[in-house]
């Protein structure tokens, strides 16, 4: 099974000032905060990175998520759909460091 082409979720000009943020901040995401996961010390062990990355580097991510609830109603202005998904299985890569391997 081939891969889905990647898709740039970064929000455009107007998403970004419709964006709801919990407080004020002096730069707007460019990216939706539902977008965001946080791995600790003690993922990063089970996924076998370590965390000596930097800002910035990039890290190749397969997961499997369940949908764990699903939204839908309709406005008058079309139909809204909110899908919830719960990570389950993860596989990580070090991008950074792809480049190095067979040298």
């Amino acid at each position: 099974m081939a891969w889905s082409k990647l898709v740039d979720m970064e929000m455009d000009d107007e998403e970004k000032l419709d964006a709801m943020c919990p407080m004020p901040m002096s730069e707007r995401p460019n990216y939706p905060y539902g977008l965001r996961i946080c791995l600790t010390h003690k993922e990063l062990a089970k996924l076998g990175l370590e965390a000596d990355c930097n800002v910035g580097d990039l890290i190749d991510l397969r997961c499997f998520a369940e949908v764990t609830s699903i939204s839908k109603s309709d406005s008058g202005n079309g139909e809204d759909c909110r899908i919830e998904l719960q990570i389950q299985k993860m596989a990580c890569e070090d991008e950074m460091s792809e480049g190095d391997e067979g040298e």
